[in-house]
């Protein structure tokens, strides 16, 4: 028995080394598990990186197109922004009235009267009626539209009517009688073409 002891304490040695290599061989083997575990979701992995790259060149791409649409969307705007102010800052009715009448007499339009009328504000603009009541022929009518169309100031026909006249005429030329509402222009000052995004000047 003494024999039997003393030879399993001179043996103890190859225990303990067999029992570091069976703790060595257990922690390999869970590694080795797990290690492959994680290349069976390399694919998957990689394509997720895939998709992820994806989405972040479709942002960057956004991103570039939005900083090329405000651009785009500027210049738009400034060119708006320059024809409308164009148009005058202000309707004087004494210097309209005054075109007016100087073109009639130089025509010799007959039973002339021009009045203001009423005010439009539009989007990009701020209209003013003139009611227009005359005589004379269709050419001097003619004559006298075509100045106005040609004038410094932007003036538009708004409507109009041609009735032929009963006055008799000694030419001969037929009178006509006219009726119409010819337009002025001033630009709006409360109108800011909308970006859709802030400007610099807005953040500030």
């Amino acid at each position: 028995m003494k024999d039997q002891i003393n030879k399993l304490i001179s043996n103890l040695h190859v225990f303990i080394i067999l029992y570091a290599l069976y703790g060595a061989y257990v922690l390999w083997d869970e590694h080795s598990t797990k290690l492959s575990a994680l290349v069976a979701q390399l694919p998957a992995i990689d394509e997720e990186i895939g998709k992820t790259e994806t989405k972040v060149k479709e942002i960057q791409d956004f991103i570039k197109k939005t900083d090329e649409y405000k651009v785009r969307v500027e210049e738009v705007a400034k060119s708006i922004e320059s024809v409308q102010k164009q148009l005058p800052a202000d309707i004087n009715d004494s210097q309209i009235i005054t075109f007016f009448q100087k073109e009639i007499e130089v025509l010799n339009i007959r039973d002339a009267s021009i009045n203001p009328g009423k005010e439009t504000t539009s989007m990009y603009w701020i209209s003013k009626d003139y009611n227009l009541k005359a005589s004379g022929t269709f050419l001097q009518f003619l004559i006298f539209f075509e100045r106005v169309g040609t004038a410094a100031r932007i003036y538009n026909v708004k409507n109009l009517k041609l009735v032929q006249s009963n006055t008799s005429q000694k030419g001969r030329f037929q009178l006509i009688n006219v009726e119409g509402v010819i337009q002025a222009f001033r630009y709006n000052p409360e109108f800011k073409v909308d970006r859709g995004f802030e400007t610099k000047a807005e953040v500030q």
